[in-house]
């Protein structure tokens, strides 16, 4: 599954990233299934969310 937007993007290395429950909770559940979560985010350029799951 792949979800990218042309938002504003955030800075992935700011203290305020892992104030929430979002990334966090998107980690968490990826992880619970056996899936790979990419997430690739530049200020001024948006947001890509990659979530990769194996089949057998």
């Amino acid at each position: 599954m792949q979800i990218k937007d042309n938002g504003q993007g955030f800075d992935r290395s700011s203290r305020l990233v892992g104030r929430g429950f979002g990334l966090l909770g998107m980690t968490e559940r990826t992880e619970r299934i056996g899936a790979e979560l990419s997430i690739q985010s530049c200020l001024g350029q948006g947001t890509e969310i990659i979530v990769r799951v194996q089949t057998s």
